[in-house]
């Protein structure tokens, strides 16, 4: 599955469809009312979204051709999805439904931001502190060589950036208590968390790290609200 099509479906929080055009191989992410992720237009997409209520009811996985396209039609059980990502990307994970009903239940909870400090002071979830794993400056540097280089090199300004800025890490993350469960979100659930869920399981704490990242709360939370 390409990168995008999975980025945008660990921020669901229902049911979707995946519809892949056979005769290309184009994709697209619908919920029956409006495409959530792809770049088929036209009157392809209208059947697409059509035809992809049927999915959502009743069926899993199906063909249906319209005029010389075969379109291949698969519902996706998000639950389940999560929890298949998520033993792929880190062996404690967390979906974002888990994470609302820790925060109903007043667990004895950590909520760490690892976001920069401008991300975090912007928005985040009530009651997370700040661990950054870059700040400002270096998470818009990072950003810009993205951009103008390509994500080989922003991973490699990255790994040099994070190996100057341990000691700050390694001592903020052992002021939390060992006590309660940590559980650790960046933007989209990518590798920011990844990193700083490894560094406190081997500094012996119980860690989940959370799905989708603050993009899948804030999609979550936005529904409760209509």
């Amino acid at each position: 599955m390409d990168e995008e099509i999975l980025a945008r479906l660990i921020t669901f929080t229902d049911d979707v469809v995946l519809c892949i055009v056979l005769n290309d191989g184009r994709k697209m992410i619908t919920n029956g009312k409006k495409i959530l992720a792809g770049k088929i237009e036209g009157e392809l997409a209208s059947f697409i979204l059509k035809e992809s209520k049927e999915f959502l009811k009743d069926k899993k996985v199906g063909v249906k051709k319209f005029k010389d396209y075969n379109i291949y039609f698969e519902r996706i059980d998000i639950n389940k999805f999560l929890k298949t990502i998520g033993s792929e990307f880190v062996k404690n994970a967390i979906t974002v439904n888990e994470l609302l009903k820790l925060i109903e239940n007043n667990e004895n909870i950590i909520i760490v931001d690892v976001r920069s400090p401008r991300e975090y002071k912007n928005e985040t979830i009530p009651g997370a502190i700040n661990i950054p794993l870059f700040l400002d400056e270096e998470h818009a540097l990072i950003g810009k060589v993205y951009k103008e280089e390509g994500k080989d090199k922003a991973i490699d300004l990255g790994i040099e950036i994070f190996k100057k800025r341990l000691i700050r890490i390694l001592n903020e993350a052992k002021k939390l208590d060992k006590n309660k469960l940590i559980v650790v979100f960046c933007a989209r659930g990518g590798m920011r968390s990844q990193i700083m869920a490894l560094i406190l399981q081997l500094l012996g704490f119980n860690v989940k790290r959370l799905i989708g990242g603050f993009k899948a709360y804030k999609h979550a939370k936005d529904k409760i609200k209509n």
